[in-house]
């Protein structure tokens, strides 16, 4: 008799165990659905906020709703320009920085240069 009401217990307890696994089985399905689905969410989201963007920086809307607010558009002057070159931002008559025209180096030690903090970041 008592090894009968002993695995009886043991029998109890792993069913329990089993049935408590098989709820946090479906608990985790259930966030799992819920998470996909808010990603789908979000992904719409970011499809439509990008669509709204690309619309409104569209040339003819920027054109019309500047007819509307009587603004005329005209090409940049040269020196309202500015030239990229390897990342740096040069104007287009100024010299780029090479080994003839730097700073010595010991005012280099005592000032520092703005090439020495920048880095490449490819």
């Amino acid at each position: 008799m008592r090894r009968f009401i002993a695995s009886l217990i043991c029998a109890v307890i792993a069913g329990l165990f089993y049935v408590s696994m098989e709820v946090e089985a479906v608990k985790t399905g259930y966030m799992i659905r819920q998470q996909e689905e808010m990603k789908v969410q979000h992904l719409d989201r970011g499809r439509a906020l990008k669509y709204n963007i690309a619309r409104l920086e569209a040339p003819h809307n920027l054109e019309r709703k500047l007819m509307a607010q009587k603004i005329l558009l005209a090409p940049p002057k040269e020196w309202q320009t500015l030239v990229l070159v390897n990342g740096s931002r040069v104007r287009p008559n100024a010299q780029v920085a090479g080994p003839l025209n730097q700073p010595p180096y010991f005012l280099r030690f005592f000032v520092g240069t703005a090439q020495a903090e920048a880095k490449d970041t490819h």
